[in-house]
């Protein structure tokens, strides 16, 4: 079906004639027509299968077709994402380009100001994140009550994020509403049970996702070590150039520097995206590798949704995720308003068991390509280096882990996008039983379940404040008296003993046995004095 087809308002066909949208993808040639007369309606459908135009398109068919004029704002579409919500408001004013109407943002990171005159602007629409709009229903006077149709956009996520009271609050909010749409990749329990509660009889639609991704992207994996990730990568963009953009994911936020330095080494034009960089930064950089200035992003996760751009033309997973369905919203970015693409998986000894699990989600295997021997090894030759003075997201802490300096070991945290740690799930089965990636801690804990502290630091329980003993210092003992604890010494290790690793499993059953409160230990020293 072409959109020519479709009934829409004139200044609706015309600006879809100036974009240049032809034919309908599934999910759009299901929804629209059910849409367009009023239905509630729940989609199910990926990343990249033309979801924001399958809402946006009979939402505001119905305002401009309206026989009397309609009290604004009209529409209100929930987005989990800032990156997300950008997106879907470029795109609604791009349908309203030949009317006097507007699009409001209202998202978290941007002032309240230019938000605040976007909604006086004749906003006949708003998108948002539902935290920043309670924030403008709750302390800046937004009504809803105009609201006529609301829009959830990948309702899954947002219920992962923990949105879902908020979404409660809000449709409480939108009293007057008389259509919901709601848009999920997958169908979880409390996006039915949210549909069920919020939405009147609504018509259900349903694509193959991975039908699509089998027609529409051309797949691939190379099994590769994990040192010989990076000159390959090298060698593929080099002998491999694209008419248009890429993308390059890693689990983790301290590869981003890494491989961005790697590649401008070479005269590649790449920039990073992670969640340490702040809402302007983000949306400057994405505007900036929309517009061709950089060839290749390189993204955790937080840009696997929500980033849509029409000329990706190749997906490459440095790192396969460690969920398998952000694998297909990965390789959602290409392949996207029709077009075909290209994805290519680097697997590495660390990387087997995520190709489970993402072959299994597939229900298919990733055709495995045969790897360039030559391409092991960094290219050889001049290369003129590219924003030689331009910083690169995250490239101090990635320096001060190299040298070992302050940063040296990643806070908790920092590892990966969502906080989780370096170790993947291969290493996580070799060491079970250890934390934090198998990093030993600063400070070793003392038997007796206190901080093991040695040197002057130490003061007798009769000098110590209420806020020392109360915090577990340990005293020191008396001068003139060498206190005698060979129990203790038993159980506990000397600085070099071999022995002493936080994961001894003799030494957790020690430091049980002899765990007691710190008013016993003191009680104890002065018997013994």
């Amino acid at each position: 079906m072409k959109f020519n087809e479709l009934p829409f308002h004139e200044s609706l066909s015309k600006a879809l004639d100036k974009i240049g949208y032809v034919e309908l993808t599934p999910i759009q040639a299901k929804s629209i027509p059910f849409a367009m007369e009023g239905n509630d309606l729940t989609g199910l459908a990926q990343t990249g299968t033309g979801k924001t135009m399958a809402f946006l398109l009979p939402t505001l068919h119905r305002l401009l077709s309206a026989e009397e004029e309609e009290a604004l704002p009209y529409a209100l579409v929930l987005a989990p994402t800032r990156e997300l919500t950008i997106q879907i408001a470029e795109e609604a004013k791009k349908l309203l380009e030949f009317t006097d109407l507007g699009v409001a943002t209202i998202i978290g990171g941007t002032d309240y100001k230019s938000q605040e005159q976007a909604l006086g602007n004749k906003a006949c629409i708003i998108v948002a994140t539902p935290g920043r709009l309670i924030d403008f229903v709750k302390n800046h006077g937004l009504s809803l009550e105009n609201i006529k149709v609301v829009i959830l956009d990948e309702a899954d996520r947002m219920f992962d994020m923990g949105f879902v009271q908020d979404l409660k609050y809000i449709f409480h909010k939108c009293k007057n509403r008389k259509q919901s749409l709601l848009f999920s990749a997958t169908l979880s329990y409390e996006v039915v049970r949210l549909a069920s509660k919020y939405l009147n009889d609504p018509i259900e639609v349903h694509i193959n996702p991975e039908k699509v991704i089998t027609e529409r992207i051309d797949q691939s994996l190379l099994h590769l070590g994990r040192e010989e990730k990076l000159p390959y990568l090298v060698n593929s963009l080099l002998n491999y150039p694209i008419e248009g953009l890429g993308i390059i994911f890693t689990n983790y936020k301290m590869n981003i520097p890494k491989i961005v330095s790697a590649l401008r080494r070479f005269g590649i034009t790449a920039t990073g995206l992670s969640s340490e960089l702040d809402q302007k930064k983000r949306i400057r950089l994405l505007r900036d590798f929309k517009a061709g200035k950089y060839k290749y992003l390189i993204a955790t996760d937080v840009a696997s949704r929500g980033i849509d751009i029409e000329n990706i033309d190749v997906v490459y997973n440095y790192d396969l995720p460690q969920d398998a369905e952000n694998y297909v919203h990965r390789i959602g970015r290409t392949a996207r308003a029709g077009r075909k693409g290209q994805s290519i998986g680097f697997c590495s000894e660390t990387d087997y068991t995520e190709l489970e699990r993402i072959e299994k989600y597939l229900n298919s295997k990733i055709p495995v390509a045969e790897i360039r021997e030559e391409y092991l090894e960094f290219p050889k030759g001049e290369f003129t280096p590219v924003f030689a003075d331009e910083v690169i997201p995250g490239e101090k802490k990635y320096q001060d882990r190299e040298r070992g300096g302050r940063g040296g070991k990643p806070r908790q945290g920092e590892r990966g996008e969502r906080g989780s740690g370096e170790h993947r799930s291969g290493d996580r089965n070799r060491h079970k039983g250890k934390t934090g990636g198998g990093h030993p801690p600063a400070k070793m804990s003392h038997p007796g379940g206190h901080p093991h502290q040695t040197g002057p630091e130490h003061k007798h329980p009769a000098k110590m404040t209420h806020h020392e003993l109360k915090h577990g210092h340990q005293p020191k003992e008396g001068k003139g008296k060498p206190h005698n604890r060979k129990n203790e010494q038993k159980k506990s290790f000397q600085k070099n003993d071999p022995r002493r690793n936080l994961f001894d499993i003799n030494e957790v059953k020690q430091s049980k046995k002899q765990k007691q409160s710190i008013w016993k230990s003191i009680l104890s020293f002065f018997k013994k004095d």
